[in-house]
């Protein structure tokens, strides 16, 4: 390398001292080489298995091996296969409901578990209820043309000290430090996808203008068709509204981070095993680098959770929310989050509510397996028909989140992705002390029991301690 002298005295006194300083600097900061963020392997996106209601009664996870094959594995067990995972020596069929009646009754196979498909699964246990009047989507579609991300360029995005997209947060953003968040991470969560495994979106909608990912990764299985658009009359059915939601705030936060829908919910809020195991798959082949899950379960799914596992395997973070039942039963998927002692347990989060307070939100679900709360009560974001609303929920709690996540991974990192969910409860707000929330703090002689998590989300306190 060629260095060129600062021309005068002054300039040459300077140079030399900023020199002096970078060595000092780097002798005191100076830090092990650190592994990038884990980049999931892109699949070749294969063409969605169609199977009819009266085809998938049942849900069938069964033990492969690498040379096994699907003619071969349908043949076995009389069903169709809708996720084919051979590096992860499991398969998921669909079985209609004399086969699975006439496998229940033989006993079934050590190499397989059975399950019921149907409406196993909604919108974070129970849905997460509009509770706000809706409004006209601010400013117009005109004044939305480029979408959420050209509103949120960092400091433009907070004229004032208000978050000018959408006003209505700007308390729960500062409570969360996004200004200073978003400035630290300047890439805004470029390059990074978010799967949003939901309702479907609207996607019309002028605040996911650029904000989506190409059409042919998107799959609505629902409607079995390759567009998850939402479906249902807004205020009437249950879920109409709740994916929209849940991406809106992802991109409220990481607004250069593109979503890729994928529908699983019906406009009632019920989604069955084998959609949400199925999307699960194609957001891996997708290349994925974060799925959301603002849905769950009172049972445990075998196919979902080996989906999930083969994702989080793989670097891809799954982030469930807990549920909205009051109680100490966490739903599934996120009471297995913190549960996987492997390297894929270490890419799942489960995410509570709090008030803006930092109280238990009345309706969040709670207990030792909740790792993180966050805001999840008057949420202000997109909703279909090019409108503004407000939604309550652990559901809206969880993709703030993952849009934490999201924020974090669009920069080159000080940290190891492994490591990330664990500073990110780390750096959270002590949400116990003073006797707060002292109903859910369980003390022992060797350590507490923390009912809420951690603590609540702080994003600022997050991206310091990754973001160099």
């Amino acid at each position: 390398m060629n260095l060129r002298l600062p021309p005068s005295p002054l300039k040459a006194a300077l140079f030399a001292f900023g020199l002096l300083c970078m060595v000092a600097c780097n002798e005191v900061a100076a830090q092990p080489p650190v592994t990038p963020p884990v980049i999931p392997p892109t699949e070749p996106v294969s063409p969605p298995v169609v199977v009819t209601d009266k085809d998938s009664h049942y849900s069938l996870t069964v033990k492969i091996r690498k040379e096994d094959t699907i003619a071969q594995t349908e043949s076995t067990y009389g069903g169709k296969v809708v996720v084919w995972r051979p590096d992860e020596k499991f398969a998921i069929l669909a079985l209609d409901k004399a086969t699975g009646d006439q496998l229940a009754a033989s006993g079934g196979t050590a190499t397989a578990t059975l399950e019921s498909n149907k409406k196993i699964f909604s919108g974070s246990g129970q849905l997460a209820t509009m509770s706000a009047s809706l409004s006209v989507w601010g400013g117009g579609i005109e004044a939305w043309a480029g979408g959420i991300e050209a509103w949120a360029g960092g400091i433009e995005a907070w004229a004032g000290g208000t978050y000018a997209p959408i006003p209505q947060n700007t308390t729960k953003w500062q409570k969360l430090s996004l200004q200073q968040a978003q400035i630290l991470a300047k890439n805004l969560g470029a390059g990074i996808k978010v799967a949003v495994i939901d309702s479907g979106i609207d996607l019309q909608h002028p605040a996911f203008t650029n904000a989506l990912v190409p059409a042919s990764d998107m799959w609505d299985y629902v409607g079995n068709d390759a567009t998850p658009q939402e479906e249902g009359v807004l205020g009437t059915d249950a879920a109409f509204g709740h994916g929209t939601s849940v991406a809106g705030i992802v991109l409220q936060i990481a607004p250069k981070a593109k979503i890729l829908p994928l529908r699983v919910l019906r406009p009632d809020g019920s989604g069955d095993v084998l959609n949400v195991a199925a999307a699960i798959n194609r957001a891996m082949q997708a290349g994925a680098n974060i799925i959301n899950l603002s849905l769950g379960s009172d049972t445990n799914s075998q196919a979902v959770n080996d989906a999930i596992h083969a994702a989080t395997l793989r670097g891809i973070f799954v982030i469930s929310s807990s549920g909205n039942t009051n109680n100490q039963n966490v739903t599934f998927p996120a009471n297995q989050a913190n549960l996987d002692a492997t390297l894929g347990g270490q890419f799942s989060l489960s995410v509570g509510s709090v008030d803006a307070n930092d109280n238990k939100s009345a309706f969040s679900t709670f207990g030792a397996t909740l790792e993180v709360s966050a805001p999840g009560e008057q949420v202000f974001s997109p909703v279909p028909s090019n409108k503004l609303g407000a939604w309550s929920g652990t559901s809206m709690s969880a993709p703030m989140v993952s849009a934490s996540l999201a924020l974090a991974m669009g920069q080159s990192l000080k940290a190891n992705s492994i490591d990330l969910t664990k500073i990110l409860k780390n750096t959270t707000v002590n949400i116990y002390k003073s006797g707060q929330n002292a109903a859910y703090k369980i003390d022992s002689p060797d350590s507490s029991i923390l009912m809420l998590g951690d603590g609540r989300l702080d994003i600022h306190n997050f991206m310091k301690s990754v973001v160099p």
